[in-house]
């Protein structure tokens, strides 16, 4: 530092800021904002599109329902319920098949674990029998 009193006092690394001239937006300001809020706005037609086409498609599905002769309709009921039977059956078969490998496995395991213990107990007596001697 300067002992003189003519120095200038050291530069501040940032200005002040400007003041404020006018007050910030209110909340309903922001809200509405088309420019600030253009993504949500999107978002909300393409969400109201998609759920529009859907509707359209599920008219055409109905359209064409109603259009079967009631046999054919019976039929496709038959073979819906039929798939549904079957599906659950090779669901119940696997979860059998699932269930009797995951017993397997921890029988063997459990036998292995044994044979590791017997082994262990064996080698200790062994050891105490050569340290008696």
């Amino acid at each position: 530092m300067c002992d003189k009193q003519d120095c200038p006092p050291p530069p501040r690394c940032c200005p002040p800021p400007p003041p404020s001239c006018r007050p910030p937006p209110s909340m309903f300001q922001k809200l509405n904002c088309v420019a600030c809020n253009r993504f949500v706005f999107f978002l909300i037609g393409a969400g109201i599109g998609l759920y529009w086409d859907k509707l359209k498609q599920d008219a055409k599905k109905a359209a064409e329902e109603d259009a079967k002769p009631p046999k054919q309709k019976e039929q496709e009921r038959k073979e819906r319920e039929k798939a549904k039977a079957d599906k659950e059956k090779a669901d119940k078969e696997k979860a059998d098949k699932e269930k009797k490998e995951k017993e397997k496995a921890d029988k063997e395991r459990a036998e292995k674990e044994k044979k590791e213990k017997a082994a262990k107990e064996k080698a200790e007596k062994e050891n105490k029998g050569k340290e008696k001697k």
